[in-house]
């Protein structure tokens, strides 16, 4: 039994260890934050399929370049110092973070999901659910002509149920 134990042990330790490793950002530009899996989190909300597929296959160095690439390949006024777009998403980030921190996970939410890709909703407004009066829906919609509608689960989070 002793002698089972310590290999166990040691087993256990490395792998709490190495497990929650974070990935830091060190390229060109001044994100939100400098953790590369939370950076790629909110990048995968923009980015079309093909291109977040690619950024997943990247070593740490290639998708720091990936992304620097990225930003300056959509850069709209390259004559400036800044980057409208990147700015621009950079804002809607830390805004998500901000509003939708509480039960509903923060960048994970699915309100920060289309927050991050849309910006904010030129209206917004609630509803009762369509198979209860108890749910409330909440609407989201944008003068393109988009709407997203949401509903509340059981642990306070916003659901996208139709867009």
């Amino acid at each position: 039994m002793k002698n089972n134990f310590l290999p166990i042990v040691f087993l256990v330790f490395f792998s709490c260890t190495f497990k929650n490793e974070s990935k830091i950002y060190t390229g060109n530009l001044n994100f939100w934050s400098d953790n590369l899996n939370e950076i790629e989190l909110a990048m995968s909300y923009i980015l079309t399929n093909d291109e977040y597929a690619e950024l997943r296959t990247l070593s740490e160095q290639d998708k720091i370049n990936f992304l620097d690439k990225y930003w300056e390949s959509i850069d709209p006024d390259k004559s400036t110092k800044d980057n409208e777009l990147f700015n621009e998403f950079k804002l809607r980030v830390i805004e998500s973070k901000k509003l939708f921190s509480d039960f509903d996970t923060g960048i994970f939410s699915d309100r920060a999901k289309i927050y991050i890709k849309f910006g904010p909703p030129s209206e917004k407004y609630k509803t009762n659910s369509y198979n209860s009066v108890n749910n409330d829906i909440l609407v989201w919609k944008y003068k393109t002509g988009y709407e997203f509608s949401f509903i509340i689960d059981t642990f306070g989070r916003y659901k996208l149920i139709k867009n």
